[in-house]
């Protein structure tokens, strides 16, 4: 699972990009961000995207694109298999003249059926199976597949925001207190620590969380503690209560409410499911 913060993206040995397929059940990955842009694409199921202040639903063959500094976040109710692909700010930055202002369409919903947009989707399951099956220089056929998605998206979807630069300072401010919460979960955080991280007042620092994160300071820390803790309860079979003091979570009833509407059930209903 990913942490609600910035989050460091790995690169597959001798490529310069990220790529994964994976399958999750009742997935979690709290609000984040990164200099790569990435390139969601829903291989079965269905996996809810909340980018910037939008939420977008992927059903089955649909994808969504994110740019680069743009902070997301993905959830799925049911089991879903998903390709990731993440492409590093340099690589693109290499390629494409004044790339520090260049955003890319992120949602396709309007396009389906168009050529270019089953040409991007029939690249994507060529990706997917590529990277599954991992044949004798199945890097070089992926590179070309991923080379030719960009080529599509830059030279069709592709426009200049010139205050791009903007949103990405104010990410800048936080990424230190995002760091801190990474690190320090599971002890207890005060507000005054993390506005003091960002040397902002305490009034300023909390409206600006919350107009950069879409959720208030607390909310996002306790996110951070729910998305752990949703690991150990499917990963161990730990007690729910050593569970919840083990990732800094001390109030049983704020713990509960959070869980139940974030995932839609209990604790305990999550791992008879599993188990089921």
């Amino acid at each position: 699972m990913q942490q609600y913060t910035h989050e460091n993206v790995r690169s597959i040995p001798h490529l310069p990009i990220y790529c994964d397929r994976y399958e999750d059940y009742r997935q979690f990955s709290p609000r984040h961000w990164h200099d790569h842009i990435e390139i969601i694409y829903v291989v079965s199921g269905s996996l809810q995207v909340v980018c910037g202040e939008n939420e977008y639903t992927l059903k089955e063959n649909e994808f969504f694109v994110i740019n680069s500094n743009k902070i997301h976040g993905t959830q799925s109710y049911e089991r879903v298999k998903v390709l990731l692909v993440q492409i590093p700010y340099v690589y693109l930055d290499s390629y494409i003249d004044d790339y520090g202002h260049i955003r890319f369409r992120e949602c396709y919903e309007t396009e389906q059926g168009s050529r270019k947009y089953e040409q991007m989707k029939s690249l994507l399951k060529s990706i997917a199976h590529i990277y599954r099956k991992k044949g004798k220089g199945y890097e070089l056929r992926l590179m070309a597949k991923v080379n030719e998605f960009l080529y599509i998206l830059f030279t069709n979807y592709s426009y200049k925001e010139m205050n791009a630069g903007k949103e990405s300072r104010q990410i800048a401010r936080l990424k230190d207190v995002l760091r801190y919460v990474a690190k320090n979960y599971q002890e207890p955080i005060a507000l005054k620590e993390a506005a003091d991280i960002a040397s902002l007042n305490q009034d300023y620092f909390c409206r600006m969380f919350k107009k950069c994160m879409g959720v208030t300071f607390l909310e996002y820390v306790n996110q951070v503690r729910i998305n752990h803790i949703h690991e150990e309860l499917l990963a161990t079979e730990d007690s729910i209560t050593d569970i919840l003091e083990h990732n800094g979570f001390t109030n049983y009833k704020v713990f509960s409410r959070m869980f139940k509407a974030q995932f839609g059930m209990t604790p305990r209903e999550l791992r008879k499911l599993q188990e089921n």
